[in-house]
């Protein structure tokens, strides 16, 4: 895992994407036969014997190096709370209930419980090695493998794993099996031969026998992740590998895990990337997909002895870069996608990044890299701990950066995701007083898809007054036909247009195309299409300029955003244009609004927006609107965070066409 495995119920909630039917199609005879000839390459040159990936808890040096430089004594701490607490109970009706009403949380929220109690009882006795949590981890090791699945229920399809009738991992049970494997390998001369040898049969029958099969022989429906393009490949593969390399006595069988991890997560994951590196999941599955993607690399480079090098495919740099490009001012970013509206890059995932393609981040490396990076579970530790503590603290670069210092992205006024059609302009590095913005084109088909091509946010002193509002809590709903009932997701819930009361239409042929992009000193430009969202409204052409200027001696901080919609002959008339906040905000007259930052407990508030409305026709006359405020999911249970959605709505009395121009300042 990474730093952030504490967050378990984060990581163990993450969701079933989009799986379509030809994602389960059996792997194609190529890459069958390709993984085949890389295994037999590879069987030849990694070791005969397993490496282990952390040390055997007898190799006390190193244990008491981990424990004196990471603060383990929480861990420790967290471990005694276990034994003084009960375990909960997983009933088959708590499984269950995600087949009846949909709700996944009630199940995770305990599993996770089970999850975080294993890998804590045995971090906390590799570190003391004084057996007194042995008999409560062989107690969880046994309560696991009698479980009947390891599989979430979401993912779980009519409970067939549950209830026997199948085996096929998922991102939960390829996690476990990864952390269960390591975990067994490293405390195998305390543990008794019966818990070993149980552990050991279960990681093969849930998740190496099925992944093996499924890949040689076809079947196996809900493995579709085996040869899919987002965030479950590389998780999936990782906890995978880590069983297998902890599991697997003979070369030829790690080296097929080796080959197939490899092929899998270089060709498939890499194409749900944009060339720039976008990650159209956002930051929190960048953490995640991406994260889990470094500790494949970092345990098939330990694994395989330095013959597999995940970290040269061509677009690891683009992708780390997406985390630093994205930075709108320092700690801020977008929440585009199914992402919180407080995920930020994990800094300890960055940090071993820095050191294996050299970006010289070295206040990210000092504070967060080794020996700060704090792991606190087997998996973490072998990634980010044991390699540089056995390379004296200077973990070398796998994949050098050419460049001799990276960018500093937060002193550019503008980074641009070009091929995900993303721009980010910043204010002047450190100045709070300017506000900052961030615009999105790209198409409403993406990873973890909202409709919402043509969107926009605005930052001022780290507060987001015009929002993407984030993602909606995973439900059943969230990923099925009804994923667009939610306010969240479809485009009522972000600020673009509303065209004759209809929304943005889902799907890879609603798109935004670039007609313009330009950067001239303090000022970029920059314009879409966004035509093809809105097919069936009335609207012939829509067309979506934003104009984002810094503050000069001559010019104010301003971002203006100019809508162009050419109606239909026949069609109705009428549009309105939201702006999305969860900040106040107050009319000023019949055209100018200020949004300002909710007040703080003592009261005090900062800087704010003030945003002025105009409108006239092709002809040049002015057309009247009015404000409206509604609330996104005001009446959907399933929208706990219900932002302001603040619209400026018109209605054309003669023409065609109706230009809109917003003017924040």
């Amino acid at each position: 895992m990474t730093a952030n495995h504490p967050k378990l119920i984060f990581i163990l909630s993450l969701l079933l994407c989009f799986a379509a039917t030809a994602l389960a199609a059996d792997v194609p005879a190529e890459d069958v036969d390709a993984v085949s000839v890389r295994a037999a390459e590879l069987a030849a040159v990694i070791p005969a014997d397993p490496v282990p990936l952390i040390p055997p808890i007898t190799d006390r040096e190193k244990w008491e190096a981990f424990a004196s430089q990471t603060g383990a004594s929480k861990v420790v701490e967290r471990a005694e709370k276990y034994l003084a607490e009960p375990i909960p109970e997983l009933p088959e009706d708590l499984y269950k209930e995600f087949f009846v009403n949909g709700n996944r949380s009630n199940f995770q929220n305990k599993s996770a419980v089970w999850s975080s109690r294993y890998t804590t009882l045995a971090m906390a006795e590799l570190i003391e090695n004084k057996g007194r949590f042995i008999p409560a981890l062989e107690e969880m090791i046994r309560m696991w493998c009698a479980y009947p699945s390891w599989v979430l229920p979401a993912h779980d399809r009519n409970a067939t794993v549950y209830d026997g009738k199948d085996e096929g991992p998922d991102l939960a049970a390829t996690a476990f099996a990864g952390a269960l494997g390591i975990g067994v390998q490293a405390l195998e001369p305390v543990l008794s031969h019966e818990v070993t040898q149980l552990a050991r049969e279960n990681i093969r029958r849930r998740v190496l026998t099925p992944v093996r099969d499924k890949i040689e022989k076809g079947g196996f429906a809900m493995m579709w992740w085996v040869n899919c393009t987002n965030n479950w490949n590389p998780v999936c593969y990782c906890g995978t590998t880590a069983a297998a390399l902890s599991v697997c006595p003979s070369a030829e069988e790690r080296a097929w895990f080796l080959a197939a991890a490899e092929h899998f997560v270089s060709s498939r994951f890499f194409l749900g990337i944009t060339d720039d590196g976008y990650c159209s999941e956002g930051i929190g599955y960048w953490n995640y997909g991406f994260g889990h993607f470094v500790m494949l690399a970092e345990l098939a480079w330990r694994g395989s002895d330095g013959a597999v090098n995940l970290y040269t495919c061509p677009k690891v740099r683009p992708l780390t870069e997406f985390a630093l490009k994205m930075e709108v001012t320092p700690g801020c970013y977008a929440a585009f996608a199914d992402c919180s509206l407080t995920a930020k890059p994990d800094k300890t995932l960055l940090a071993l990044l820095s050191r294996r393609l050299k970006l010289d981040l070295s206040g990210i490396e000092h504070d967060f890299g080794y020996p700060n990076c704090r792991p606190d579970s087997p998996i973490s530790a072998a990634v980010y701990f044991f390699p540089a503590y056995e390379a004296g603290g200077n973990l070398p670069a796998l994949a050098p950066s050419p460049d001799e210092k990276p960018a500093d992205f937060l002193a550019e006024p503008v980074s641009r995701f070009p091929d995900a059609g993303v721009v980010v302009c910043r204010p002047p590095k450190g100045d709070d007083s300017q506000f900052a913005a961030v615009f999105k084109g790209g198409n409403n088909n993406e990873m973890h898809n909202h409709n919402d091509i043509g969107t926009f946010c605005v930052l001022r002193a780290g507060v987001w007054l015009v929002v993407d509002p984030g993602s909606e809590p995973y439900t059943k709903r969230t990923f099925s036909p009804q994923r667009y009932e939610g306010e969240l997701l479809n485009s009522f819930g972000h600020p673009v247009p509303r065209i004759n009361g209809t929304l943005q239409k889902t799907g890879s042929e609603a798109r935004a195309d670039v007609l313009e992009f330009e950067q001239n000193g303090n000022t970029a430009v920059y314009t879409l299409d966004i035509s093809s969202a809105y097919a069936g409204s009335g609207a012939e052409k829509v067309i979506r300029r934003y104009e984002y200027t810094r503050a000069g001696q001559e010019t104010p901080n301003r971002l203006t955003v100019t809508d162009t919609v050419t109606f239909e002959s026949d069609a109705a008339l009428a549009a309105d244009f939201p702006l999305i906040t969860f900040e106040d905000w107050t009319q000023i007259d019949g055209q100018t609004i200020e949004i300002t930052p909710r007040p703080a407990k003592d009261g005090s508030t900062g800087p704010g927006i003030r945003v002025t409305v105009s409108a006239h026709d092709e002809n040049g006359s002015p057309v009247p609107g009015t404000f409206t405020e509604q609330i996104v999911g005001k009446d959907d249970p399933l929208t706990p965070n219900k932002p302001k959605r603040i619209a400026w709505e018109t209605e054309l009395a003669e023409g065609r066409t109706l230009t809109v121009v917003t003017t924040i300042e």
